[in-house]
């Protein structure tokens, strides 16, 4: 016995271990290959899910059309000049450049000399690069801090390569506008600040978003760092980085505006009126294109302007700190539901049920990531239920000889012993043929069902009906009866078949009156009452009838025909106008020897008239 219950449980306590190993990988995956799985995960809902737009981005594109509208075919400094006075006379509220200009610096040149005039004349974001050496960008932000600080390694650069120092006196602020790619060269995330020396510098979308909303210091703080920005507080991962959600074609296109429109003054006048408008180029000779979840080359202008969008927004996707543990937890809990499960189902259920757990996760994660920005690992836990699935299946394919006794057990609950021996330890055997022995039949029903049917949920419905079967058909059990099937909201079943039942007239009559007594309790437990469950009705009638297999091919019905059996379904039917719980045939209260209560001739359609009797009040 031993032996056995170790069988039974050997699948479970070998799932339950994989849950362990799986959740325990899941915890310590960071820089593995599954780290890459579930970055590419991540992507994946970044784009499935679109981020909310920020109406006071705006991004100017250098194209191609641009470029062959000037005179000579080329982009220049005088061009830019003028497209900086245009914005600025459109009231925009700043300009981020995503251009670095770092040569050329002779100030008496004419296009200099413009430059330098546009950019004070409008609050310009000079951008600027990592270099060897250089000096500090000028103006520096301002930015406040709050201590505890904990100071990201990653935030300490080696040098700058910034614009013409005149170009420099001339702009608002400078901000770091370089992007660093993933190992595998996406650009998910940005440094939200870099430090040269002593002077600390945002990131080019970091600094355009404080002066979208008004230009209030920013204050830095926290262990790991977060940034307060106007309302906002930005939580940012552990290296100090900031993710965003790289926006699709479509996004850019809505938000983006030709520079060749600009100076030929085609865009509406309010088009970027007390926005932050982004300056670079699609162009891979004028901007830089870089790799994203989006696209493959994706313009830095729109990079930099989705994380000012992220922050502007709120919606940033970010990982909390304690979601590895809580993903391992969530891991190891599912694992072990899973392990459970695929131990007392059938390996192709099981898997099917895996499945559909594992869908429900990745329906969670989006789910989580749509309404708080949250990025969960749906990945890594759905390869440790894969994980557990695959180890307790394979054991329970080893337990398919100890299958047939789960058989014999579960059918037994509604076929003889007898029957189910027939079916198990003889398969290529003929279907058994009818025989004709005296059946006592029982057919009961549900008063009101198809109301409470139409009141109630279908899960909920189930529910209780679920209940109700699995006692009502327990006593029809103890009783000695066969369940022979359940329609509906009604039991049929059959005493003295197949199998000889002693007294098997006063069985079915024990087993009416202690259901009658069984439901009426049923009725007054919680889920029951509220719904007002209506009281079951019963009808027995005893007669000869002909048992065994009915249907062809793959159905199969072992079931029993005669007038008693029929008469038994009327009976049940005749409880409504007689008024009465039980309604027990002629013929079973003659076979009974008992006092039943007479309740007169009545006619039932298809049998004529004939004395019903009940059980006593």
């Amino acid at each position: 016995m031993k032996s056995r219950r170790l069988l039974r449980i050997r699948p479970f306590l070998a799932g339950m271990a994989a849950s362990l190993l799986g959740a325990a990988l899941l915890f310590l995956s960071a820089g593995s290959m599954l780290e890459t799985q579930r970055e590419m995960f991540f992507d994946t809902l970044t784009q499935w899910i679109a981020a909310p737009q920020s109406t006071l981005i705006a991004v100017v594109d250098i194209d191609r059309a641009s470029v062959q509208g000037t005179i000579e075919k080329n982009w220049g400094r005088a061009e830019t000049a003028d497209l900086l006075d245009r914005l600025s006379k459109a009231g925009a509220r700043a300009i981020a450049m995503d251009f670095v200009f770092s040569t050329g610096c002779d100030a008496a040149e004419p296009a200099n000399a413009a430059l330098t005039r546009a950019i004070s004349g409008a609050p310009v974001i000079l951008g600027f690069l990592i270099a060897e050496g250089g000096g500090y960008p000028r103006p520096m932000p301002p930015v406040a801090v709050r201590k505890p600080l904990a100071i990201p390694e990653s935030w300490f650069i080696a040098g700058a390569e910034a614009s013409c120092p005149f170009l420099q006196e001339a702009s608002h602020s400078a901000a770091a506008a370089f992007l660093v790619g993933d190992e595998d060269a996406l650009i998910r995330r940005v440094q939200a600040f870099s430090i040269l020396g002593n002077q600390i510098y945002p990131a080019l979308g970091v600094e355009a978003a404080r002066l979208a909303e008004g230009g209030h210091t920013p204050i830095l703080g926290g262990e790991p760092a977060w940034l307060k920005l106007a309302n906002h507080l930005v939580e940012l991962e552990e290296d100090g980085s900031l993710r965003f959600a790289a926006s699709k074609a479509e996004t850019i296109g809505k938000r983006t505006v030709s520079a060749s429109d600009v100076l030929e003054g085609t865009v509406a006048q309010d088009r970027f009126r007390d926005k932050t408008v982004f300056i670079g180029s699609s162009l891979p000779n004028l901007g830089g294109l870089r790799a994203t979840a989006s696209m493959p080359l994706q313009p830095s202008v729109q990079i930099h302007a989705d994380i000012a969008n992220a922050i502007l927004t709120g919606f940033i996707p970010r990982r909390d700190a304690r979601l590895p543990l809580l993903e391992a937890g969530v891991a190891l809990s599912a694992g072990l539901l899973v392990a459970l499960v695929a131990t007392r189902l059938r390996p192709v259920t099981s898997a099917a049920l895996g499945l559909l757990a594992i869908s429900a996760t990745i329906g969670a994660a989006v789910a989580i990531y749509a309404t708080n920005a949250l990025l969960v690992d749906a990945v890594g836990i759905g390869l440790v239920l894969v994980f557990v699935l695959i180890v307790t299946s394979t054991l329970q394919f080893a337990r398919v000889r100890r299958a047939e006794s789960a058989a014999r057990s579960k059918f037994s609950q509604y076929l003889p012993h007898s029957v189910v021996a027939r079916y198990i330890d003889n398969p290529d055997d003929d279907r058994l043929a009818g025989e004709e022995r005296p059946v006592t039949a029982l057919f009961t029903d549900i008063e009101g069902f198809s109301t409470l049917s139409q009141k109630l949920p279908p899960r909920d419905l189930v529910t209780l009906l679920d209940i109700y079967y699995a006692e009502v058909n327990g006593l029809v059990a103890t009783h000695g009866g066969m369940v022979d099937k359940v329609v509906g909201d009604a039991v049929h079943a059959f005493f003295n078949a197949p199998e000889d039942l002693d007294d098997h007239v006063n069985r079915a009559i024990d087993c009416a009156q202690a259901i009658g007594a069984l439901t009426e309790e049923m009725r007054r437990r919680s889920g029951f009452i509220e719904h007002e469950f209506g009281r079951t009705r019963i009808g027995i009638e005893t007669g000869i009838a002909v048992l065994g297999e009915v249907g062809a091919g793959g159905k199969l019905d072992y079931t029993a025909h005669g007038d008693a059996i029929n008469l038994a379904a009327r009976l049940q039917e005749a409880n409504k106008f007689l008024g009465t719980a039980i309604c027990i045939g002629p013929q079973a209260a003659a076979e009974s020897g008992r006092d039943l209560r007479s309740l007169g001739m009545h006619g039932i359609r298809g049998f004529g008239e004939m004395e019903l009797f009940t059980t006593p009040a």
